[in-house]
């Protein structure tokens, strides 16, 4: 038998235990709606779950965001002028935001016309497949969060960068706009936050690879209990501005963005078919 004692005083496990509960963010993600189950969007967009992810995924996901000020910079060496990080874009009544990585211009195949940027870091895997499949192929949410981001600030283009972690190699591709596509997507959206119920299924069983290790699997399959708040209250429905109505509640009781994450006395829980 293997002794694990020691390791569990070292630097190494104290650096990685435990998990990290994420907080849900109080609006869909235009980033998430390329996302191929709305069940999974309804579930995130109503709090029935908590994710929890591990210390390295944090540590990674700040990777990330570390790496975007340096590919501005190596953008400005040659030229390019980039402009408005995380501008916001919003719709469905308030409850669909995105955020973008910015707006360039100076592309050296499109010098006069103005692109989105959107950076990514990725696995030397992962690059390797984008670079044969393309980003429409290789990720429909990177290339949803384009088409939404592109219909929003009215451009026609993206400056679609990702970043090799292992080697720090480059794969750049132009997207153009698809207004159909955009469109779509945003029916898709404002049909999730105006559900009274999660929609259908988009895969056949629990144990389908796309379901097996979702955090919803159980609340989706098993009908496990959602968890309590406001949001899976069956008194408590989206309206405008990003805002919530309980119908419990004195009338026209508008509840705020921010709304209770546990719940009063009065909670009854929605329906999960």
């Amino acid at each position: 038998m293997v002794n694990l004692k020691g390791y569990f005083e070292t630097t190494l496990h104290k650096l990685e235990q435990g998990e990290v509960v994420l907080q849900p963010r109080p609006y869909l993600g235009m980033s998430q709606l390329g996302h191929e189950c709305p069940r999974y969007l309804w579930y995130q967009f109503r709090w029935a779950f908590v994710d929890k992810t591990s210390k390295r995924m944090i540590r990674l996901w700040a990777r990330g965001h570390r790496e975007e000020p340096e590919i501005i910079k190596e953008l400005e060496k040659i030229g390019i002028k980039v402009w408005g990080d995380q501008t916001e874009m919003v719709a469905g009544h308030g409850h669909i935001k995105g955020h973008c990585d910015g707006i360039c211009l100076g592309v050296i195949e499109a010098p006069k016309t103005e692109h989105l940027t959107e950076f990514k870091t990725v696995k030397a895997s992962g690059f390797k497949d984008l670079q044969k499949k393309k980003l429409q192929k290789y990720s429909s949410t990177y290339w949803a969060q384009c088409q939404l981001y592109m219909h929003f600030l009215k451009l026609t283009r993206t400056l679609f960068i990702a970043v090799n972690k292992d080697d720090d190699h480059y794969y750049v591709e132009r997207i153009h706009y698809d207004k159909s596509e955009a469109q779509d997507l945003i029916r898709k959206g404002e049909s999730i936050i105006l559900a009274a119920n999660p929609p259908d299924r988009a895969f056949p069983s629990k144990t389908f690879f796309k379901c097996r290790w979702c955090s919803a699997n159980s609340i989706c399959w098993d009908n496990a209990p959602m968890q309590k708040n406001c949001r899976t209250c069956l008194a408590v429905e989206p309206c405008l501005e990003g805002e919530w109505t309980c119908a419990k509640g004195p009338q026209n009781n508008r509840i705020g963005i921010h709304l209770d994450r546990t719940g009063c006395d009065l909670y009854e829980e929605l329906e999960n078919a």
